[in-house]
């Protein structure tokens, strides 16, 4: 069968390829590209409603101050990602946070203690930040039974025990975001050892392990930490959540110890998170685009003004 445009069908060709040149043109006016399927009967209001942050010290914000403190209030303040997530908060909602510099000395008794107390909590929150949670379940030099690590096989069966209690939140139907475990072998040396480090195979082998555990969980996020970590490290700008970052515009993302983050760089781990959650959980492929929800501010400049304003004593 032959098909024939003629003058009026080629006009509405031109015209269609006109529309398509135009929409490809500009992404960021169109409406956000699903990523995923949405949980159903959540929205941003009901998943963000009460946020609690657990894990290590990076959590923990170990060494994180709000920058231009003006008094000593605001310089003593320890920043960590809850109380960052709570000064960053757009709206309605609650943060807690039981995230501990300690979660090395014994990573099963801390983490199911950790667990323990997000199960426990009443009203449960509607999503749990886990960032670093798994990476003491990884890097260390004792294996799940307390025992000197001498073979990688060790931290892996370590791996399996973080993931057990992360199998616990997920059961009882709570959004999880995990951060998968970077490469801080900049940081041996100082803060950590020789004997604490990971090979990279292994580090490999755990972060695939942990997304073939994530994938079939509709209620679970893998929070990029090992790209985002390289980000830091480089000092080259990158995109997350609604903006792009660099040392240029932000100041050091990653404190000297080469092993946590800094003020601005917790704010950046925030808006990954915020982004993962987003993806996974409300179907939101382009964080920045309309419609969109912005759930926690993006800029370290504006969160550290709110945490200032904060300290000021009541006149």
């Amino acid at each position: 069968m032959t098909v024939g445009f003629g003058v009026r069908g080629l006009s509405a060709l031109a015209l269609a390829l006109g529309l398509v040149s135009t929409m490809l043109a500009v992404p960021a006016a169109m409406p956000a590209e699903p990523a995923r399927t949405a949980l159903p009967g959540v929205t941003a209001a009901t998943l963000y409603a009460r946020v609690h942050v657990m894990g290590a010290s990076a959590s923990a914000g170990f060494g994180v101050r709000a920058p231009n403190a003006r008094n000593g209030a605001a310089r003593a303040e320890a920043m960590s990602l809850a109380r960052i997530a709570e000064l960053a908060r757009i709206g309605d909602g609650s943060v807690t946070g039981d995230a501990t510099g300690l979660f090395f000395a014994n990573p099963p008794a801390v983490g199911a203690g950790q667990v323990d107390a997000v199960l426990a909590a009443e009203p449960r929150p509607t999503i749990v930040f886990a960032d670093d949670f798994l990476f003491w379940f990884t890097y260390g030099a004792l294996d799940a039974e307390r025992k000197p690590v001498k073979a990688e096989s060790q931290r892996l069966a370590l791996l399996e025990r973080g993931l057990a209690q992360l199998d616990r939140i997920v059961e009882a139907g709570i959004p999880l975001v995990v951060g998968d475990v970077p490469n801080m072998s900049g940081a041996v040396g100082r803060m950590l050892s020789k004997a604490q480090m990971p090979q990279e195979s292994t580090l490999a082998q755990a972060n695939e392990r942990i997304r073939d555990w994530a994938a079939p969980k509709q209620r679970v996020a893998v929070m990029p930490l090992a790209r985002l970590v390289e980000d830091l490290r480089e000092g080259k700008p990158f995109d997350a959540g609604r903006r792009t970052w660099s040392e240029a515009d932000d100041g050091a993302l990653i404190q000297r110890d080469r092993l946590h983050p800094t003020f601005a760089g917790s704010v950046a781990m925030l808006a990954c998170t915020e982004q993962a959650a987003n993806e996974r959980f409300l179907g939101i492929r382009q964080p920045n685009a309309p419609g969109a929800p912005a759930v926690f501010e993006h800029d370290p400049d504006r969160v550290a003004a709110t945490a200032r304003a904060q300290a000021q004593p009541a006149p």
